[in-house]
């Protein structure tokens, strides 16, 4: 027998209708309830929709909190929404003639809803009032309102325990204050550079109301913007017309500046004793700005866009014809025909035929000299360029919109992509191009020219990732910047210039060996313009890949394989690990068993490429670690499989540019069950157990008496030194223990006194001082009786302490290569105690 189901009546029933009656249409009804589920109190005004949506049907509560209606039969979804309230959808079948009941409770977004109210944008120095709204749902009462500014430039707060407060914005100078807070600053003359996350924190204050009720503390906030009269700036001295130019000066007691223009111009300076002025160029030429009291001057070359795009070849890459005629790698270099397959050259292309929600709000990056502030023939003063704006292309995408763009808006395109012009700047009436010369106005290694569009928060934050890194360290480039050793990894000028020497077993070179401090700086090295490790140090901006996510196609100065490194062996097969591991080795030559020591030096920090190679330690074999044929190695852990911070990347995107690999990617090839932060703590107490094993080999061969040297880095008077004492003979039983340390790469220990010992430093051209300690750095070669070393070179303890230094510079806890590293530990302990053991304290 046929089974009936509801439908099947309810399909016979509207027939039998029809037949009696035409095409009537059958209906029921529905009616109903909707409260609130914290307080059963009714909800006027929620909106009822039904699916399948229905003409001229409209549903909402009244004040009662009550609906009706009537519909055809059939099974709906019924979805109740109010604002403040999660929605709700329940189901029901209308049946022909019956009045059906369906009652909701919707549950309120959070207890008590509270509005800072709306975003407002206004100028520097004005009042603005901020209005909280406040809405219990949850029947409690309010008892305060508590407003305070969490970032931005500093505001007053005036009735801040009120529902509406005032807020007096800081004037110009403050925010200029604010400005200079989140831009890199070093003590030299130069024109700032300023990423958009730099001028977004200065601009945009955020506020925030705290409402507490009878239940809890809720809370919203609202942004006050500003804006600001200065622009993003890669920091270099070929810069657009029309553009306000921030100039930094070095650090002095006093500023006074002057500014030559060209004829005709009306550009001056603001902030005349300042120490960071600006002025905006009005015509193009040259300006020379000069502070009086140093005498240093810097020329600034302002000039119009150009853009250099005439076509496209036949697989849709740009063609730069203009540009070519001189970059043929003859004439001068060809940057062109790889730049053309790069990301860079087709960013633009890209988004215009595939992005639904493209726009003007991506131009800024996406092509040449867009600011619609200033007129100087960039991508926003084409010709065409409102008529390309006109034609609805934007957001509908289509594989033919960059092909048609060619045809029909050739102006516009060729401003379109990232160009030369881009990092370089304007081409037209600067002086600069073409003239022949590579010049240094144009060229710049700094991260500050790839930070004008990778340091835009959140979609392009590795510019604030890389300055969280040590890759970002300024302070120990320009330190370094003076050595042929230390600055072909410590400065990212050396870096570019020791690996064009190919043999990377030496320091930097000049004229008769190792190039000397006034040769570094001709090469363009010293502390007025040492960089540290920047983008392009990495990667080559003209070579790049097209794809920043998953998968990754960004491509480095050199894969595969190293060179012979400094630590005097290679890294075959690492992938772009290979640029890592060229700096991040030991850099003293072989250092195991068939090379023993020549000096008391520790491997160079860090030592990541030998301890994943594992190479050059003592007493064990080479044994290279698994985890060095992950595909890419370093940049595998570290940058990919690591997440980015999240304040600076979009949704978790892209590669993680401040180096930190997370411990949580450990589970990505072993189980899950693997506690890394357990594995390192064992490893923490195992090199702690060869630690005590040395300082208590060293305490058991000291003599009666012990001549020793300081090392302590101290501050003494008003000033920081950084230099040995003069000897001092001190007797045996004032030692108390022996810690091992490293000081300027020489291996060592940290001498702890029973009484203090008075220690006398004599710095060149000043009074000697003194200092009483009750622990002393001293070097191993520093520890001598009767005039000679009291630990060889030759000694077993030297060859230990190579492998502790080692172990710890490598900085992973044991996770770059764990087995060999628990080798060397044990092996280094068995070295020292080989029958008894490490003697108890």
């Amino acid at each position: 027998m046929r089974k009936w189901t509801l439908l099947n009546l309810l399909v016979v029933f509207i027939l039998l209708s029809i037949l009696a009656g035409g095409c009537q249409v059958v209906t029921g009804s529905i009616s109903g309830t909707v409260t609130n589920s914290l307080t059963g109190n009714p909800l006027a005004g929620v909106t009822i929709s039904t699916s399948p949506q229905l003409k001229n049907v409209s549903i909402t509560t009244d004040s009662s909190g009550n609906y009706s209606s009537s519909l055809p039969v059939g099974v709906y979804s019924l979805t109740f929404n109010k604002d403040s309230f999660k929605s709700t959808t329940q189901s029901i079948s209308v049946v022909a003639g019956q009045k059906l009941t369906l009652n909701a409770a919707l549950s309120p977004i959070s207890p008590v809803v509270v509005s800072a109210g709306k975003d407002q944008t206004t100028t520097p120095g004005t009042m603005v009032t901020l209005q909280a709204s406040v809405e219990p749902l949850d029947g409690s009462t309010v008892t305060a309102y508590q407003w305070k500014q969490v970032s931005g430039t500093p505001a007053t707060i005036t009735n801040p325990n009120s529902s509406t407060a005032s807020i007096t914005l800081g004037n110009s100078s403050a925010y200029k204050a604010e400005l200079l807070k989140s831009l890199v600053q070093q003590d030299r003359f130069v024109i700032q550079g300023i990423s958009p996350h730099a001028i977004e924190s200065a601009e945009v204050g955020t506020f925030q109301i705290t409402v507490t009720s009878s239940t809890g503390s809720y809370t919203d906030t609202v942004n006050v913007s500003v804006n600001l009269p200065y622009v993003v700036s890669a920091g270099i001295s070929d810069v657009a017309l029309g553009l306000p130019i921030l100039i930094h000066g070095a650090n002095q007691e006093a500023y006074s500046w002057s500014l030559v223009t060209p004829p005709g111009s009306n550009a001056v300076i603001d902030f005349l004793t300042d120490q960071n002025p600006s002025f905006t160029p009005d015509l193009v030429g040259q300006y020379t700005i000069t502070e009086k009291n140093s005498g240093k001057t810097l020329n600034i070359y302002a000039g119009t866009w150009v853009g250099a795009i005439t076509g496209q070849d036949d697989k849709g890459r740009p063609v730069a014809g203009g540009c070519t005629v001189c970059h043929n790698g003859s004439t001068a270099p060809d940057v062109f025909t790889s730049w053309k397959v790069s990301g860079h050259a087709e960013i633009f292309t890209q988004n215009l035929n595939t992005n639904l929600t493209y726009g003007e709000q991506c131009f800024v990056c996406h092509t040449v000299g867009f600011d619609k502030s200033a007129k100087n023939y960039g991508f926003d003063d084409a010709a065409d360029y409102t008529a390309f704006l006109n034609a609805g292309i934007l957001g509908k995408p289509s594989p033919n919109n960059w092909t048609n763009m060619l045809a029909l808006y050739p102006d516009l395109a060729r401003l379109a992509n990232g160009q030369c012009e881009s990092c370089h700047g304007p081409n037209q009436g600067t002086g600069l191009h073409p003239d022949g010369i590579l010049d240094p106005e144009r060229i710049s290694i700094s991260s500050d020219v790839c930070g004008t569009c990778h340091g835009e928060p959140l979609r392009h934050g590795r510019y604030q990732q890389w300055q969280e890194s040590a890759h970002g360290n300024f302070e120990l480039a320009i330190d370094e910047s003076g050595s042929p050793h230390c600055a072909r990894c410590h400065t990212g000028q050396g870096f570019l210039i020791w690996i064009e020497q190919g043999d990377l077993t030496k320091q930097i070179q000049g004229a008769k060996g190792n190039a000397t401090a006034d040769e570094l700086k001709a090469m363009g090295i010293s502390k007025e313009t040492a960089q540290p490790q920047t983008c392009t140090v990495c990667h080559d901006p003209h070579k790049q890949g097209t794809t920043s996510g998953k998968p990754n196609t960004a491509t480095v100065r050199f894969e595969g394989d190293t060179k012979l490194l400094p630590a005097g062996f290679q890294a075959l097969n690492v992938g772009r690990g290979a640029i890592c591991i060229t700096c991040h080795n030991t850099r003293n030559g072989l250092h195991n068993d068939a090379n023993p020591p020549t000096s008391f030096s520790a491997p160079h920090t860090p030592a990541q490429g030998d301890v994943l190679m594992g190479e050059n330690a003592y007493f064990i074999a080479r044994q290279r670690s698994p985890h060095s044929f992950i595909k890419d190695t370093c940049a595998t852990c570290h940058m990919e499989l690591t997440l980015p911070p999240p304040e600076l990347s979009y949704e978790g995107s892209g590669t993680n540019h401040t180096f930190k690999a997370s411990l949580n990617v450990c589970s990505n090839c072993h189980s899950d069950r693997l506690d890394a932060n357990a594995f390192q703590q064992s490893h923490e107490k195992h090199l702690q157990q060869l630690a005590d094993a040395m300082g208590s080999y060293l305490m058991g061969v000291l003599p009666a008496e012990l001549t020793i040297k300081d090392y302590t880095s101290h501050e003494y008077g008003s000033r920081s030194y950084d230099l040995k004492s003069g000897t001092i003979t001190i007797p045996k039983e004032n030692i108390t223990s022996a810690v091992p340390t490293e000081q300027h790469g020489q291996q060592g220990f940290l001498l702890q006194f029973k009484e203090a010992v008075s220690f006398t430093y004599a710095p060149a051209g000043e009074t000697p001082h003194t200092m009483l300690l009750n622990t002393a750095v001293v070097q191993l070669g520093d520890m001598t009786v009767s005039g000679k070393p009291l630990i060889p070179t030759t000694d077993i303890l030297v060859k230990v302490g190579w492998n502790y230094f080692l172990v710890m510079s490598d900085s992973s806890d044991g996770i770059h290569n764990p087995a060999w590293v628990n080798e060397v530990l044990d092996n280094s302990i068995e070295a020292l105690f080989p029958t008894k053991g490490v003697p108890k304290e």
